[in-house]
């Protein structure tokens, strides 16, 4: 009766190294198995195809230049910005959400409710309050309008 061989695990760090000597030159495929008693004849050879320089066949290879990888990188920080504040933005809506409710249930007034046409009007009345033109006054009382109001005389609102 003949005994099993054990099976030899190598660790990836050695592979790669078995790969880069391979790849440098220092030695061919057959001298590194012998070398390091690696056994199987293809067994180097699915290492070179893993670990190598040219184990990108098939894949997706993106050659950039300079100008377009600091472009892709300030784009990546724009969109995590951008995510982070649609988030904090969430939040806001949540919470003046809660606080609409809260407002409704204690003091009994239906936020929520008014109609839109007249929200639509109050907003537009704080916005141009400090116009004096009695026309863009006109224009801004009326919601059906399609006309923009004239903005030379309108005072700026500061937004925190």
């Amino acid at each position: 009766m003949k005994a099993k061989d054990s099976q030899v695990r190598y660790s990836e760090e050695f592979k790669r190294m078995v790969v880069s000597e391979i790849e440098s030159g220092v030695m061919t495929a057959n001298r590194a198995a012998k070398y390091y008693g690696i056994g199987g004849n293809l067994t180097i050879y699915r290492w070179l195809a893993t670990y190598g320089m040219n184990s990108s066949k098939g894949k997706k290879v993106i050659i950039m230049t300079k100008q377009e990888e600091t472009e892709l990188i300030t784009l990546r920080k724009e969109v995590a910005l951008l995510k982070r504040e649609l988030e904090e933005a969430e939040f806001r809506a949540i919470a003046w959400e809660s606080m609409v409710e809260a407002i409704e249930i204690d003091l009994g007034i239906p936020v929520k409710k008014k109609p839109w046409s007249q929200a639509l009007l109050d907003a537009k009345k704080k916005l141009y309050q400090g116009v004096e033109d009695s026309e863009s006054t006109a224009t801004a009382a009326s919601s059906d309008s399609q006309s923009k109001p004239s903005t030379k005389n309108l005072r700026t609102i500061k937004r925190k």
